[in-house]
């Protein structure tokens, strides 16, 4: 598909085309559910995040820019689904851990554990120059959005986003995590 022919199938998708919609279905489903199987290593999950994705780009199909990359969409739609697919069996798994120790609490392994993981995250944030450091606590200890973040810094979002990315990167290498076990636990 060019990219002249996308953005004609686009643009009669934000008018509410079916049509187009199939189009853009069949053409985009074989690669981003390669994709997706790959990362989550299943089927069902894969076919699951990609009617996560392409229900909500029908759903917010009049908000779609024309004029950007629906493929490059999609991916980070996919790669994000993922990753709240991870960071939900995670946190059920934590969940889990917290019941069994709710009548006992945290063994002293786990607490010694807990607080070496935590000082070696900390160390990681120390090492990083000081505009990435103060976006990311910014981000991660103020809770503020990118956008809020850009403003006070007087920076572009894209540059908060990319000096969150890099930091989050650090951190996983200071740790020697995967990206999605360092998501699980920053989030």
């Amino acid at each position: 598909m060019t990219l002249q022919e996308e953005i004609t199938i686009i643009d009669k998708l934000r008018h509410g085309s079916k049509e187009a919609f199939r189009i853009l279905f069949e053409h985009y489903w074989p690669v981003f559910f390669s994709f997706a199987k790959r990362l989550l290593r299943d089927d069902s999950a894969a076919e699951d995040v990609l009617q996560n994705v392409f229900l909500r780009l029908w759903c917010r199909k009049e908000r779609i820019d024309g004029t950007r990359s629906l493929k490059n969409y999609l991916l980070v739609a996919v790669r994000n689904e993922i990753f709240c697919r991870y960071r939900d069996i995670f946190n059920k798994r934590r969940e889990g851990i917290r019941d069994i120790h709710a009548d006992t609490g945290p063994s002293a392994e786990t607490m010694i554990e807990a607080k070496e993981l935590h000082g070696k995250i900390e160390q990681a944030i120390g090492n990083m120059p000081a505009r990435r450091r103060q976006v990311f606590d910014m981000s991660r200890k103020t809770g503020l959005s990118n956008a809020e973040i850009a403003a006070r810094l007087g920076l572009s979002v894209r540059t908060v986003e990319k000096h969150i990315e890099v930091a989050l990167d650090d951190i996983r290498k200071g740790l020697n995590l995967s990206a999605i076990a360092l998501i699980a636990i920053l989030f």
